[in-house]
């Protein structure tokens, strides 16, 4: 079964640099569809990180270290997208 969450982790990795690309395309373009694009891909993958994560650690897989720590970079990376659109918007 490791194997399979090898192929979760690549296209987890390739789902991240998409979302980058959109989450940069949004703040220094200004637009709105990327940003959106952004946010979602973004929920996406730490949702998808964090599942497979557990799944990976119930079945006694060494993978979930990697799939939590790429749970933990997605969310920073979403933080400060929302801190730098919020800032963009003059919402804080």
């Amino acid at each position: 079964m490791a194997r399979n969450y090898l192929i979760f982790f690549f296209g987890l990795f390739l789902l991240l640099v998409f979302t980058f690309l959109f989450c940069y395309i949004a703040i220094y373009n200004e637009n709105l569809a990327a940003g959106i694009l952004a946010i979602v891909g973004f929920l996406a993958a730490l949702f998808i990180s964090l599942v497979i994560g557990v799944a990976s650690r119930e079945e006694g897989g060494a993978l979930y270290v990697w799939f939590f720590s790429v749970a933990g970079a997605t969310a920073v990376i979403f933080i400060w997208y929302l801190s730098r659109a919020g800032t963009l918007l003059k919402i804080w």
